[in-house]
């Protein structure tokens, strides 16, 4: 416990003295974040306060064995760690990658190749994630899962911090508090090396908030967040290699709740509005408080007592009983549930839409049995062989699809739907008693649809097609227009079978210029 005390003191006061010498550095080599729509703060902060993180982690190190005398071995439990030279290698791979992204603004591709690359070191030497514990089976093992389920841990934690960093002091606060946790569950279950690690990282951090809380004198910016979240991350799969994958993975996934949310969620919500993965926005959880009407601060203090709150249940499951335990995960799940439906993480993407897309995936696949249905029409329509045949196929897929009125003209004469009627042109209503006339405009559906085909850049006219539906007298659905579209592809390729279809080809035209 001495040499515990030790690293952490140590690491606290490293991070007070070198942090403020940091700050002054940054700004004589102008490395400062400035103000900007998508930044919250107002004046000039410097950004690579990472640097006094990094420092201040392995301080306690460099000193540990001067401090064997009183604390026989504890040297050793360091040092002698087969997986020691791993970490520091991927650990300085990250950081200095962060650090690069804060000077020269690095891009994304470039971020993440570092991100894996610092992933794969680590799992070179032996941080690997191989054994999940399952509920109701135990420990399974991986197999050749292993690299890419550490690698994804690698890099989920990675960017959890890097996107947790948009408050003052947020991201140091939650990787604090998530440190007290893991340091606690380290030194009840007798892991020296990992608690020694905690404590200096708890250290190091509590003397950084004393800059970094809200109104921040400095920012960690990439090299401190990326660096922290491979700590997290290195430690955690240190535990799994012991066996003790259980506290070693529920702690920082539970702990972390907040922050993994917000980066899991961060890139399905910007692909599903056609943004860019890596595009930075203020969407994210803190951002979302702020928008609410909190203070940075509020926000900041709210988001440290949920991140508390579920290290303190985190540390609960790992010692509970099963039915406690279930218990746990429950209440958590809940809280979690409860929370992102009162944030409303997008006021857009409600459960309705996502059943509506899960509904438009189906019908695109072709699963869905009302495509299937229509699709069996498509098929009916292909095998006509003559304009009449080609017509009574139409007017069977035109009930199906419940419209009311539909006119057509065939062949290359036929110019407008209103032509004279001849053996090309067609009239069909579903009911004998419907009329366009008596049809109020605002419940009138009213499709005019040209049936053409393009050829090396000239259009070839083949007919002309006007749909009609009275709206008032029941529920379209919601794939009608694409049907309509599926049933002209369908007519045109049809029509182009037809013995005897003259081409009527405007040579040198643009297709938009013959269709306007």
């Amino acid at each position: 416990m001495t040499i515990i005390i030790f690293t952490f003191t140590v690491a606290f006061l490293f991070s007070l003295a070198v942090t403020p010498l940091v700050s002054k550095a940054a700004f004589f080599l102008d490395l400062v974040d400035k103000p900007s729509e998508r930044k919250i703060h107002e004046h000039l902060v410097p950004r690579v306060g990472g640097i006094a993180i990094f420092l201040a982690f392995f301080s306690p190190f460099l000193l540990v064995p001067l401090f064997t005398g009183s604390s026989p071995g504890a040297a050793e439990h360091i040092f002698v760690d087969e997986h020691l030279t791993g970490f520091v290698l991927g650990a300085a791979l990250i950081f200095f990658t962060g650090l690069i992204d804060d000077i020269w603004q690095l891009p994304a591709s470039v971020k993440f190749c570092g991100q894996l690359l610092a992933a794969l070191v680590s799992f070179y030497w032996g941080f690997q994630i191989s054994m999940v514990s399952v509920p109701f089976f135990g420990g399974v093992s991986l197999g050749i899962l292993s690299l890419p389920v550490t690698i994804f841990w690698f890099v989920l934690l990675i960017n959890a911090i890097n996107l947790a960093d948009g408050l003052d002091g947020l991201a140091a606060g939650i990787c604090l508090f998530v440190s007290l946790a893991m340091l606690f569950v380290c030194v009840t279950s007798d892991r020296m090396v990992e608690a020694l690690a905690f404590a200096s990282m708890t250290g190091t951090l509590l003397g950084f908030l004393r800059y970094n809380f809200n109104p921040a004198s400095i920012f960690m910016g990439d090299c401190g967040s990326y660096f922290l979240g491979y700590c997290l991350a290195a430690f955690s799969v240190v535990g799994s290699i012991k066996g003790q994958f259980a506290a070693a993975m529920l702690i920082p996934i539970i702990a972390l709740g907040v922050p993994l949310i917000d980066t899991l969620w961060a890139p399905l919500r910007r692909f599903v509005f056609g943004q860019k993965i890596f595009q930075p926005d203020r969407e994210h959880f803190h951002h979302k408080l702020v928008m609410m009407g909190y203070t940075q601060r509020r926000a900041v203090l709210l988001i440290y007592g949920i991140t508390v709150v579920l290290g303190i249940g985190a540390i609960g499951l790992v010692h509970a009983q099963d039915d406690l335990a279930a218990l746990i995960l429950f209440i958590l799940g809940i809280g979690v549930i409860a929370l992102a439906r009162y944030l409303s993480f997008s006021d857009y993407i409600t459960m309705q839409r996502v059943v509506n897309w899960a509904h438009d995936l189906s019908d695109e696949a072709g699963i869905s049995l009302q495509r299937r249905s229509f699709l069996n029409h498509q098929a009916r329509i292909s095998k006509a062989t003559d304009y009449q045949a080609l017509w009574l196929e139409i007017c069977a897929s035109l009930r199906f699809l419940r419209f009311d009125y539909a006119q057509a003209c065939f062949g290359d004469n036929c110019t407008c739907l209103h032509a004279d009627q001849d053996t090309s042109s067609f009239c069909w209503q579903r009911s004998e008693c419907f009329s366009l006339v008596d049809v109020p405009t605002y419940c009138l559906l009213k499709i005019d649809i040209p049936l053409y085909h393009v050829e090396r850049g000239c259009v070839r006219h083949l007919g002309c097609l006007t749909l009609a539906k009275d709206m008032s007298s029941g529920e379209p659905g919601q794939h009608i227009l694409k049907r309509v579209e599926h049933l002209r592809r369908t007519i045109v390729a049809t029509l182009q079978t037809f013995p005897g279809t003259s081409e009527n080809i405007q040579p040198g035209k643009n297709v938009h210029e013959y269709c306007q």
